[in-house]
């Protein structure tokens, strides 16, 4: 597949664009960022043309996908203007500012038959695929609860558009809290109908939030929550995600990264009757370590066979636009 980039800098270089040139079936015709240093450096660096404005570059290459790694308010009119060029798009998490125009870009894309895709990653990661597979084979019965935690240290810096609400579209929820509620529906393998939230700006002094809880329920009653914080410090954080269950747990450590790396602990402990002194010793946990795949390259993969299948599918694409609503949901207060 030939591929073009509009929106070099960031986690494009550092991660997407690596990851798409490792795989021999894809092609990098052209890079295009709008400060036009860093579009001569990420040219130069991958060898391929290099521009500062999204039309000329779309006009002047034959590519069939474009990757958008942009600033959150760009997506909307960046998407729809690849997609103006007959391109699919893969598209940078979150899908939009919010869910309005998030659902105006599925829609349009759906109109064209061009395939829309949103880079969640992490249900890629080798143990988040694992715990899926346990869950499914029954090993820890009937989901009943889901924690996860998601934080990084994020101080104030000048010109972070993360840091301004009209241009990242909200704080530690829209970074990091989007991740999690999009892999807990992957994971559970329904959907999220209920969500509340409490969210704050504590330790630092932009406009968006620091810190915030979501609580959530499932279509089937399971219930759950979710920390993501802009304020903790990176060694401070375990990133956990866990999964009780009727019959045991799923117990993810480092795993809610951008490498394929950390470990799960699974325990299968069912238990018939009730125990009264509500003794704590458990069974030694089955342990499990990250294969180390690489989650960029295996995304982009799944979204070239999509492509290539003739089929479009916006099951994903779907779930990205309702994480998008949940979230409005919890800035609404609703």
């Amino acid at each position: 597949m030939k591929w073009c980039v509009i929106g070099a800098g960031g986690i494009a270089d550092r991660r997407t664009i690596p990851a798409l040139i490792s795989d021999p079936s894809n092609q990098l015709l052209a890079v295009m960022d709008k400060n036009p240093a860093i579009a001569k450096v990420v040219g130069e660096k991958y060898g391929v043309p290099y521009y500062s404005d999204e039309a000329e570059m779309l006009g002047a290459t034959d590519a069939e996908a474009v990757y958008i790694s942009t600033p959150v308010f760009c997506h909307y009119e960046q998407a729809m203007l690849a997609l103006s060029y007959h391109k699919h798009v893969f598209l940078e998490k979150p899908i939009g500012l919010n869910g309005e125009e998030s659902r105006r870009l599925v829609q349009a894309f759906r109109a064209a038959g061009k395939q829309l895709s949103v880079g969640y990653m992490m249900k890629y990661h080798s143990l988040h695929e694992k715990a899926k597979e346990l869950i499914a084979a029954d090993g820890i019965g009937q989901v009943n609860s889901v924690r996860a935690q998601f934080t990084c240290w994020y101080p104030d810096i000048e010109g972070a558009w993360r840091q301004k609400k009209s241009l990242g579209g909200g704080g530690a929820i829209m970074d990091l809290g989007v991740h999690c509620l999009e892999l807990i529906e992957d994971l559970l393998g329904e959907e999220i109908v209920d969500v509340k939230g409490f969210y704050s700006t504590r330790t630092f002094s932009y406009e968006v939030e620091d810190g915030a809880v979501i609580i959530l329920r499932s279509k089937s009653g399971i219930l759950g929550h979710v920390d993501c914080n802009f304020n903790i410090p990176d060694k401070a954080s375990e990133s956990k995600l866990e999964l009780y269950g009727s019959k045991g747990y799923i117990l993810c450590r480092g795993t809610l990264a951008q490498e394929d790396a950390g470990t799960l602990s699974h325990l299968y402990a069912p238990q018939e009757d009730y125990e009264a002194a509500q003794n704590r010793t458990t069974d030694i946990a089955v342990e499990y370590k990250g294969a180390g795949d690489n989650l960029y390259r295996k995304q982009l993969a799944a979204f070239v066979k999509t492509v290539e299948s003739g089929r479009l599918d916006d099951s994903l694409t779907l779930r990205a636009l309702r994480v998008q609503e949940l979230v409005d949901r919890i800035y609404a207060g609703n």
